[in-house]
C-alpha cells in the first residue's frame, strides 16, 4: 500500500493535468493547475521509484520538484481568488528564489543529508503553512458570507492534506534515516498521498467549473469518487478473477479487455444512482429541489396557453424556497430587447423593465448555453486579455443588476425567444451542474412550448379570419339587396306619402346609407385590392387630407399641426388608398379628444434603417414610464432598410393593454357606433404597399400611429446563405 499510493496519486494528478489543458489550453488558469498538478504527478511518481528501487536518483528528482509544489499552488489560488486580490502573490517570487537556492544545495551536497531533507522540508511545508494562513484571513475578510464558507471548505481540505502528507513525508525520511542508522523502521498507513490524490482532483473540479464548490458538492463528490472507485473495483477484479489468469498473456489480455468493457457500461448508470442516493442524504435540499423541478417539467407539456404554462414554471421553482426570485423576459421585436413578462419572488429592489440584446446574447451567440455569475465573476477576474470575452464584463453587470444567479436563455434552434433568470435564496448553496443541467432542459421545453402557443394562436385565428372572409362576401351581396329594395321604396313613399313622415323617412334613409356603408367596408376587407403605385410626395398625401377635413370642419378645442420633415423623398404609393388610411387614424386622433381637447401633431421623416435609431422623436409619455399602462402593437414587416414615416400623435385617452392587442381584429370596436373593419383594412393597404405600421398608446395620456413606406424594393433572393447567419428572430 505504502508502494502504491504514491503511483495512484501520480497517476490521478497527470491525468487531471491532461483533462484540465485539453478543455482550455490557452487560458491562465487552466496553465497555472496544470503546472501544479504536473509537479505533484512528478514529485509522486519519484516517490514511488524511491520507494520501490531505492536508488538516490529519484530522492534527488523528489526533492527538487517538491520545492516547486509551494509556488505553483499559490499562484493557483492566485488566479481563482483574483477578483479578492490576494495578497500572497508577492510570496511567491520568493518561493522560487528560495527553491533555486535549495536545488543549488541539493546539487552540491548529498540528498541522503539529514540537512538537506529536512531544509528541503521547511521550505515545501513552510510555504504551504504560509498560504493556509493567507487563505483563513482572507476567508475572514470576504464581504459575502457563501464566499468566506466556500474558501473555507478548501482551506480545511487543503489542510488536512498538506498535515497528511506532512506526516507521511516525515516518517518517510524518518525510516530512511534509522535504517542509515540500523534502527527499525515506523510503518504509518499513506494517508497523505490519498488526500493528496483527492484534493488534486477536486481542485481540478473547481477549475473546470470555473467558481468554489460548495460543502455539500465536496462531500458527496468525495463519497461519490470513493464510492465508485471501491464499485469499479470490486467489479473488475471479480470478472477478471471468475474468467481467470491461467490462460497465458494473450489470453489474460482478452480477459481484462472484457472485463474492462464491461466496467465502462456499468459506470455511467452505477455513477448516476450513486449521486442520488449521496444528495439525498448529504444534500436534502438539492435533491429535493431536483424532485420538484423533474415533476414540474413532467406536467409542463400539459398547457398550451402561455398564461397556465408560466403559472405551472414559476409554481414548480419557487415550491420548495430554494430559489427566492425568478423572472422572465421576451423578445419584444419593437424595442429591440427583452421585455419583462413575469416574476416572482423578493427582489432586493425594482426590476428592469426591458433588458437589451446586447451583451446578453452575445455570449449566447458565442457558444454559452447559460450564465452563472460566480463563473462569470471568476472569468472577468482573468488575467489573460485572449480569452476574455468582450461580451463578459456586460453580461456580469446585468446578472447583477437583474439580482440574478444563474440566467438561462429560451432558444429554438438559433433564436433566442427569451431570457430566465434565477437567484437561490440568501444563505443557500449555489446552483450545482445536476441543477443547472435540468433547468437547461426545463427552458429548452418552455421555449418549445412558448412557440407552439403563439403559433397554434396564430393558426386560430388565421382559420377564424379565412372563414369569416368567406362568410362576409356572402352576407355582404345578401344584405345589400333588400336594403336597395328598402331604400327605393322609402324615396317612392317620400314622392307621394304625408309630409308628416318625412322625418321617419328620412332616419330610415340615414340608416340604409349607414348599413350600406357597413356592407362596402366588408366588400372592401373581403375582395383583392389592385394597387396602382406612383412616386408621390408625402406631403401631397397629407396636405389632401388635412385640407378636406378643414373643409368639413375641425372642433375648435383640437388643434391639428403638421411638421414635414427635412430631405423626406418621395414614397412609391397608391394615394387614394392611403389617403384611406390616413382619413382613417386621423379622424380617430380627433374622435380621441373631442371631449377633452388637445393636439394632433403630424411629423414626416426619412429613416436610414429600420431598426436603428433616427432623428428624436419627442416622447410620447409625459410621465415616468409604467410598464402596465404601456402598450407597443406592430403590423407588418419592411424589408427595405430605408423607408419614410408617418407620425400622427395625439393627447386622447389612450387604449389600455386589453383592447389595444385586439384592435387590428376585424369587428372589434372601442366605439358605440363602429364596424370594427377600419383599422384591420388600414392594416391590410399598409401590407399591399409593403409597408408596417406601429401603434403605441398610453392610458390616459395619448396614443401614436406610426406609418412606415418602404423606400427600396426588396431584394431578390440568392439561394446563399449569410456567412455570418443571425437571430431569425431577432
Amino acid at each position: 500500500m505504502e508502494t502504491v499510493a504514491p503511483l495512484f496519486t501520480a497517476l490521478i494528478a497527470l491525468s487531471m493535468a491532461i483533462s484540465t489543458l485539453i478543455r482550455g489550453a490557452r487560458e491562465r488558469l487552466h496553465q497555472e493547475y496544470s503546472f501544479l498538478a504536473g509537479v505533484v504527478s512528478i514529485a509522486f511518481l519519484c516517490l514511488f521509484f524511491l520507494i520501490l528501487s531505492k536508488e538516490e536518483m529519484w530522492r534527488f528528482g523528489l526533492l527538487v520538484s517538491a520545492l516547486l509544489v509551494a509556488p505553483a499552488s499559490l499562484q493557483v489560488f492566485g488566479q481563482v481568488l483574483r477578483r479578492y486580490n490576494p495578497p500572497f502573490m508577492h510570496f511567491v517570487p520568493v518561493l522560487y528564489a528560495l527553491a533555486g537556492v535549495q536545488t543549488i544545495a541539493i546539487i552540491i551536497s548529498d540528498t541522503t543529508s539529514a540537512y538537506i531533507i529536512i531544509s528541503n522540508g521547511i521550505i515545501v511545508f513552510g510555504g504551504l503553512t504560509i498560504q493556509l494562513i493567507w487563505l483563513f484571513r482572507l476567508s475572514r475578510s470576504l464581504e459575502r458570507a457563501i464566499d468566506s464558507a466556500r474558501v473555507n471548505y478548501i482551506l480545511w481540505t487543503g489542510s488536512f492534506a498538506v498535515l497528511t502528507m506532512g506526516l507521511e513525508i516525515s516518517f518517510h525520511d524518518w525510516n530512511f534515516l534509522q535504517r542509515m542508522g540500523g534502527e527499525s523502521r515506523v510503518n504509518f498507513p499513506p494517508i497523505g498521498s490519498l488526500a493528496t490524490a483527492g484534493y488534486i482532483y477536486f481542485l481540478g473540479q473547481i477549475i473546470l467549473r470555473r467558481r468554489l464548490l460548495d460543502r455539500d458538492e465536496i462531500v458527496s463528490r468525495i463519497v461519490v469518487f470513493i464510492v465508485m472507485v471501491l464499485l469499479l473495483t470490486g467489479v473488475y477484479g471479480v470478472l477478471v478473477r471468475l474468467i481467470g489468469p491461467e490462460t497465458g498473456a494473450s489470453g489474460e489480455a482478452v480477459n481484462i479487455l472484457i472485463a474492462s468493457t464491461l466496467v465502462l457500461i456499468l459506470y455511467e448508470p452505477l455513477k448516476i444512482a450513486m449521486e442520488k442516493y449521496v444528495q439525498r442524504i448529504f444534500a436534502r435540499e438539492r435533491f429535493e429541489y431536483l424532485q420538484a423541478l423533474n415533476e414540474m417539467k413532467r406536467r409542463l407539456p400539459t398547457f398550451i396557453q402561455v398564461e397556465a404554462l408560466l403559472n405551472t414554471l414559476f409554481d414548480g421553482i419557487l415550491f420548495t424556497g430554494r430559489v427566492d426570485l425568478a423572472s422572465l423576459y421576451l423578445y419584444d421585436e419593437s424595442r429591440g430587447g427583452y421585455r419583462l413578462r413575469r416574476w416572482e419572488g423578493e427582489p432586493e429592489h425594482a426590476l428592469l423593465p426591458m433588458v437589451p440584446r446586447h451583451p446578453v446574447i452575445d455570449g449566447f451567440e458565442d457558444g454559452r448555453n447559460w450564465y452563472l455569475l460566480p463563473e462569470l465573476e471568476a472569468e472577468s477576474g482573468s488575467s489573460s486579455e485572449a480569452v476574455v470575452a468582450p461580451w463578459l464584463d456586460g453580461v456580469v453587470a446585468t446578472l447583477q443588476s437583474l439580482q440574478a444567479e444563474l440566467c438561462l436563455p429560451l432558444r429554438i434552434g438559433t433564436s433566442v425567444l427569451g431570457i430566465w433568470q434565477l437567484r437561490v435564496q440568501p444563505g443557500s448553496t449555489g446552483f450545482s451542474a445536476a441543477e443547472v443541467k435540468l433547468l437547461v432542459e426545463i427552458a429548452d421545453l418552455v421555449a418549445v412550448l412558448i412557440d407552439n402557443s403563439r403559433a397554434f394562436e396564430r393558426m386560430k385565428e388565421r382559420d377564424r379570419l379565412a372563414a369569416l372572409g368567406q362568410m362576409s362576401a356572402g352576407l355582404a351581396h345578401e344584405i345589400r339587396n333588400p336594403l336597395g329594395a328598402i331604400k327605393g321604396a322609402t324615396q317612392l313613399l317620400s314622392r307621394k306619402g304625408n309630409d308628416d313622415d318625412d322625418e321617419f323617412r328620412a332616419i330610415i334613409l340615414e340608416e340604409v346609407d349607414r348599413l350600406d356603408g357597413v356592407v362596402g367596408q366588408f366588400l372592401d376587407y373581403a375582395r383583392p385590392m389592385n394597387m396602382h403605385l406612383d412616386e408621390t410626395d408625402p406631403s401631397i398625401l397629407i396636405g389632401g387630407v388635412l385640407a378636406m377635413l378643414e373643409a368639413q370642419g375641425i372642433p375648435e378645442n383640437i388643434q391639428v399641426e403638421y411638421l414635414p420633415g427635412d430631405h423626406v423623398p418621395d414614397v412609391p404609393m397608391d394615394l387614394e388608398k392611403l389617403k384611406q388610411v390616413f382619413i382613417n387614424l386621423v379622424r380617430n386622433g380627433i374622435e380621441a379628444m373631442m371631449a377633452e381637447g388637445g393636439r394632433l401633431t403630424i411629423r414626416t421623416r426619412l429613416r436610414e434603417d429600420s431598426h436603428g435609431e433616427a432623428a428624436a422623436i419627442p416622447s410620447l409619455r409625459r410621465r415616468a414610464p409604467e410598464p402596465r399602462r404601456e402598450v407597443r402593437v406592430r403590423r407588418g414587416t419592411i424589408a427595405s432598410a430605408r423607408c419614410v414615416e408617418i407620425i400622427m400623435d395625439d393627447e386622447g385617452c389612450g387604449f389600455d393593454r386589453s383592447d389595444a392587442r385586439k384592435l387590428f381584429i376585424p369587428f372589434f370596436t372601442t366605439k358605440s357606433s363602429g364596424t370594427g373593419l377600419g383599422l384591420p383594412i388600414c392594416e391590410r393597404i399598409m401590407r399591399e404597399h409593403e409597408g408596417e405600421m406601429e401603434l403605441e398608446s398610453v392610458l390616459g395620456e395619448g396614443t401614436r400611429f406610426t406609418l412606415r413606406l418602404p423606400l427600396d424594393p426588396p431584394q431578390p433572393d440568392t439561394g446563399n446563405e449569410d456567412e455570418n447567419p443571425t437571430l431569425s428572430t431577432l
